[in-house]
């Protein structure tokens, strides 16, 4: 059994969980929280399904990366997911808890911080759109 179509499907399927995933919390989820509760609640409950974003989309990208592997997909791919895992991993472990520290101690410090989160975010939803229009267009 040819494993190669298998893989292929599964790294499209968690690629596209991923991009669909970031862009239902980011677009969706989150301004309605905000818009609906206010500024300081809001951002409390973000602040507690942030981790669990991230390590999702974390998750979700390295068993794409696992499966691509077994994928006949091309180089350009496992580039893209080597740095999606970078991406939501330093958000994960550096960036989301030095900004929770900076939140409480130093609020401009910590707005510096959210934007390069919000920046690291977009980069990898779109990487990840790349991705799945990349295994759907593939030239191969």
């Amino acid at each position: 059994m040819d494993v190669n179509p298998i893989a292929e499907k599964l790294v499209l399927a968690f690629t596209t969980a991923t991009f669909s995933i970031g862009v239902f919390f980011s677009f969706v989820i989150a301004p309605i929280l905000f818009k609906t509760l206010g500024k300081e609640q809001a951002g409390k409950i973000v602040e507690k399904t942030l981790p669990l974003y991230f390590a999702l989309c974390l998750g979700l990208d390295a068993l794409s990366l696992l499966a691509v592997f077994k994928a006949n997909v091309g180089f350009i791919l496992i580039l893209i997911l080597i740095l999606t895992i970078t991406l939501n991993a330093v958000q994960l472990y550096i960036i989301f808890p030095e900004s929770r520290e900076k939140k409480r101690t130093n609020y401009q410090g910590f707005l510096k911080l959210h934007k390069i989160s919000l920046t690291f975010n977009i980069a990898v939803i779109l990487l990840n759109l790349t991705a799945v229009l990349y295994l759907i267009f593939k030239p191969f």
